[in-house]
């Protein structure tokens, strides 16, 4: 694959996964009962995990043929990383326009029952642009912790990257006849 295809590829595995686990939230009730809510988000962390090492392997292997130093891998993963977050407004807007429109109100609901909050904080609180912006903040946060995280675990111990050279040829004056 050429350099960025496999970025591309990633983000856009990335991409599903959330809407697939949005998918899976609903339909097992956790878009009306937040109770646990929770547990749902430590096991999406656990597909991000694997997903995020799988991407790391696949470009380690396909294009830089199974050598690659710390530097390199870094700079995939944030790379990597701009890609999902540039992709996350799709997610969301498929996530909580198609797949769950009725999350906000379920979830201003739940809390509602609760008692802490008044439905106008509520509102403020719990809303698309809110969510959007929160989950831009993880997406990049947790994407540089994982990807140092990453590149430290999969570098090909006591490898180097080769430098590249450039040779500058020197620039010749122009004698006047």
């Amino acid at each position: 694959m050429n350099t960025l295809g496999i970025e591309l590829k990633w983000a856009a595995i990335f991409t599903l996964a959330y809407c697939a686990w949005n998918f899976v939230e609903k339909i097992t009730g956790n878009h009306i009962d937040f109770s646990n809510i929770i547990i749902s988000g430590f096991l999406y962390l656990l597909v991000v995990i694997v997903l995020g090492f799988l991407a790391f392997r696949d470009k380690k292997k396909n294009f830089y043929a199974g050598k690659w130093d710390f530097n390199q891998a870094f700079k995939f993963g944030l790379f990597l990383t701009g890609m999902v977050a540039l992709l996350s407004p799709i997610a969301h807007y498929i996530s909580y326009n198609s797949i769950s429109p009725d999350y906000f109100e379920h979830l201003i609901q739940y809390e509602l029952a609760k008692g802490r909050e008044t439905r106008e904080a509520l509102l403020e609180k719990h809303n698309f642009d809110d969510k959007m912006y929160l989950n831009l903040r993880d997406i990049l946060s947790y994407g540089v912790v994982f990807s140092a995280l990453f590149a430290y675990l999969l570098k090909t111990k006591n490898y180097k990257a080769p430098v590249k050279v450039i040779a500058v040829k020197p620039k010749t004056k122009k004698v006047k006849k």
